[in-house]
């Protein structure tokens, strides 16, 4: 188990930062599926995936943490805290137990998408029991169709960063 130093704190402080206002910009984009508004990109993954990779499981179970409460802080919607704190642990159990297991038989990329779908499966659930209209899960197949399509591109855009970032950025002490 590696040591909290200075410079690690740093390091995960900074990616957090970088999470969250890209969070908060893609929050500001309308829905891009009408029938599901809380669906979206989320582009934020690629640092949870990066930190998964870089940084080990137990950081990134405290960046997924931190991240959610960081934006519900920010956005004041602390409604929205249980739609995202759901996506968010669900994309991390995925994605940490996958990279912990079969990394790297099975690429970022993949792992990446079960992330992508587990989320947003569990955010429609979370749906389901808020609104108490199980009439919602109609909308799982269009929601999984849309995360396939959102987790690859997370899981490519994160393994550029892992690829091109300076091996210094990569390679924390």
């Amino acid at each position: 188990m590696k040591k909290f130093s200075a410079r690690r704190v740093a390091e995960l402080g900074m990616l957090l930062a970088a999470a969250s206002i890209v969070f908060l910009i893609e929050s500001l984009v309308p829905p891009l599926l009408p029938m599901a508004p809380y669906v979206k990109i989320g582009l934020a993954n690629c640092f949870l995936l990066f930190v998964i990779a870089v940084f080990g499981a137990r950081d990134a179970f405290l960046f997924v943490l931190g991240k959610n409460l960081l934006t519900a802080a920010f956005t004041g919607a602390g409604f929205t805290l249980l739609f995202n704190l759901a996506g968010s642990l669900c994309a991390y159990l995925a994605m940490a137990s996958l990279y912990a297991a079969v990394f790297p038989r099975v690429s970022l990329v993949a792992i990446s998408v079960t992330g992508a779908v587990l989320s947003n499966i569990a955010r429609t659930c979370v749906a389901v029991a808020v609104t108490e209209a199980p009439g919602l899960f109609v909308q799982l197949p269009f929601v999984c169709a849309f995360s396939v399509a959102a987790g690859i591109l997370v899981g490519i855009l994160t393994c550029f960063a892992i690829k091109y970032l300076p091996e210094r950025l990569t390679n924390p002490k």
